[in-house]
């Protein structure tokens, strides 16, 4: 950078140091594997020389992380409910209205009694550790400018496992404890707490799994870091901060903009225009939460009403509130004409229900006994194992975006209590994991150290252990974590292209796309997509493909031939199996969705709809990915006899690899100077 160019990052918010990592030999990389490797002589004691509060840069920075976890509960709190309603409440299977009725009410009192104080525990345990790691670094390194890695829960799991776990895991439970439409008041009440139960053991059991596969990814973070592009590595942290962080609540802003636009400009003007608003002295108003609190107002004021006319739609009557805030997620706030987080009656209901009551941590130690439901985790145990990589794969993004901050933490230890902490709140009775979060580099250059994560961990055991969270729920509007998270969002994705080398921008906009495509999958409910590239890209939270497009495409513009070759082979061999691309597309009888939908006679019968059930049959179409990988694979070989510097060339007809980070194919200016000087004079 020149000059300027620091003095404008530091004018508003910097993210990183502008060094890059550089990649270390082999053998140091194994040397890491081990836990106790970076520690090395320096202490493991609780470095009290680091400062526990900095002012405003520490409150900011722990509203930010307390906001951004509270967003993603409010979001998967709403998926849960809608997966109670739809496994018992709105489920086709003939059963009594009663034992329907039990199915989702006693999914809802799980969810809350049990389930939610779990994850409070979890928070507790890895926000204390990761502010105990900070000392240890501060020690380690000899200075007090550090600052601890955020935690929180695991956004992006969360929601695949929502629906892909939890989901089929209620409506396998509905199956097995139905009483038929004959059943008494008793019978139906006792049995569908019996479901609601196994969809929440099968849940827990599958987080457990999900926990215990995070755990085994130390042995393979720094590996995977150091062996592909940086451009790969960054491709979760762009992502996820784009789609999700930013994309996916600016949405929910535009539904409401009288209610939620007006916090968005007080973010941007406060974190990135770097404008404060003093209350007294030195002390200022924490950005976040003036933001929270203006959302709050608004949509308590009644900006977010709606008309409670009835219209007719493809669903039935619903209320003109209902439609737009989308009557399946949330049917019967046309009642009252308003948003979630913004009723009344809701909010009363609710602390009625839940504060300071409640079988708070019924389900300690219970839950675990979803790992005997043999029917069902024989299906679910290749998708924990792949969501785990999921999360492994989003740590190892982590860790890198916070050393290029200024902060290296070893990735070994922070994936092993990544995934304790994951299986402690699974042994709590939790269904939702938790990680190291993104944003670093954004507290950091708040100024925050440790107290702000400590702080996190102790208030959220609090509010979810008491029942506190039932009501939280009801009286903070969706939106208004939003202008916060889309800060967020956009911040990491800058950092993603700032900490990559130039040429491989190309790289980081390719890798963003299985996101996309991942928001859309959702969006559809998973299974409603008509579009082919959609479902190849769009599953495992688009993490796995975007890496992988991003690893192929940095080696193909640096010229690595050899690297393109050899990765090919091995991710055609992961499309066979589920790993990356592949999809199973259903296909029925009644005939396709498209032309480009069709039944393939591969792991399919190709009749198009089982002869016994009447469901839809799974065409696989891996086969796809591995034939075109292979293909790739071939071809990017064929060029390595005939590039330059290679010792297996023979005709030096193709350029030679890129290895420094300053070199740009695509300057041409460069080019044509090189050619000017190998004219012959």
């Amino acid at each position: 950078f020149t000059s300027r160019g620091l003095r404008s990052r530091r004018d508003t918010m910097p993210v990183g140091t502008g060094k890059k990592r550089e990649k270390v030999p082999f053998q140091q990389v194994l040397l890491q594997l081990s836990p106790f490797y970076w520690q090395g002589d320096a202490s493991w004691g609780w470095n009290t020389k680091v400062p526990l509060w900095t002012g405003s840069g520490e409150m900011e920075a722990f509203c930010e992380l307390f906001f951004d976890n509270l967003a993603t509960l409010l979001g998967v709190t709403g998926a849960a409910m809608d997966v109670g309603r739809i496994g018992g409440l709105n489920n086709f299977g003939d059963a009594t209205d009663l034992y329907k009725a039990t199915v989702t009410s006693e999914w809802t009192k799980i969810y809350y009694d049990w389930n939610i104080p779990a994850c409070g525990l979890a928070l507790l345990f890895g926000n204390v550790w990761f502010a105990w790691l900070a000392t240890r670094l501060a020690t380690k390194e000899n200075r007090l400018d550090v600052t601890a890695q955020p935690y929180g829960m695991n956004t992006t799991v969360i929601y695949i496992t929502i629906y892909a776990i939890s989901l089929p895991a209620i409506q396998a439970g509905f199956s097995k404890y139905n009483p038929g439409t004959g059943a008494s008041d008793a019978d139906s009440i006792a049995l569908g707490k019996k479901a609601a139960e196994f969809g929440w053991k099968v849940s827990v059991a599958t987080n457990f799994v999900i926990g215990f596969m995070e755990i085994l990814g130390c042995f393979l973070g720094d590996i995977i870091r150091n062996t592909v592009p940086t451009a790969a590595v960054y491709v979760p942290l762009a992502g996820v901060g784009f789609v999700w962080l930013a994309f996916s609540p600016m949405l929910t802003i535009a539904k409401s903009p009288i209610m939620c636009l007006l916090p968005l400009m007080v973010v941007v003007f406060g974190f990135f225009g770097n404008v404060r608003y003093p209350v007294y002295g030195k002390i200022t108003f924490p950005i976040a939460l003036l933001a929270i609190l203006l959302s709050v107002i608004f949509g308590w004021a009644g900006a977010c009403k709606r008309s409670t006319e009835v219209i007719g739609g493809a669903y039935g009557d619903v209320s003109v509130s209902d439609f737009y805030n989308g009557f399946r997620a949330i049917p019967g706030t046309g009642a009252s004409g308003t948003c979630q987080g913004t009723d009344k009656d809701a909010a009363k209901d609710a602390w009625k229900a839940y504060a300071f009551k409640g079988d708070i941590f019924g389900g300690f130690g219970s839950g675990l006994a979803g790992l005997g439901e043999s029917d069902l985790m024989d299906d679910f145990a290749a998708p924990a194992l792949l969501f785990g990589m999921i999360g492994f794969l989003g740590t190892m993004t982590c860790v890198e975006s916070a050393e290029a901050a200024g902060d290296a933490y070893p990735m070994s230890e922070i994936m092993i209590v990544d995934g304790i902490g994951t299986c402690i709140a699974a042994l709590a009775g939790g269904m939702f994991g938790t990680t190291v979060y993104i944003g670093h580099p954004v507290h950091k250059a708040l100024g925050a150290k440790i107290g702000y994560s400590i702080a996190n961990g102790v208030l959220y055991f609090i509010f979810l252990s008491t029942g506190l969270f039932a009501c939280l729920y009801n009286v903070i509007p969706e939106c208004a974590n939003g202008a916060i998270l889309v800060f967020v969002g956009l911040l990491l994705a800058r950092q993603g292209f700032e900490e990559t080398p130039e040429r491989h921008y190309p790289c980081i906009l390719l890798g963003l796309m299985p996101f996309i495509c991942n928001w859309a999958w959702l969006e559809s409910d998973g299974a409603a997509s008509k579009n082919m590239g959609v479902l190849s890209l769009g599953p495992s939270g688009g993490i796995v493909q975007g890496i992988i497009l991003a690893a192929l495409t940095a080696w193909a513009i640096d010229r690595k031939f050899e690297e393109v070759t050899v990765f090919s082979i091995i991710v055609a061999f992961f499309s066979l199996f589920g790993i990356a691309f592949s999809h199973n597309d259903l296909v029925y009888s009644y005939g396709v969705w498209g032309a480009e939908h069709q039944t393939l006679k591969v792991y399919a019968d190709g009749s198009g709809v089982d002869k016994d059930t009447g469901t839809p049959e799974e065409a696989f179409n891996g086969w796809r990915w591995c034939v075109a990988f292979i293909m790739v694979a071939f071809f990017a070989a064929c060029h390595i006899p005939f590039q330059k510097g290679n010792k297996y060339t023979k005709f030096e007809k193709i350029p030679p690899r890129i290895e420094d980070d300053a070199e740009d194919p695509y300057d041409y200016s460069v080019h044509a100077a090189q050619a000017a000087e190998e004219i012959p004079k």
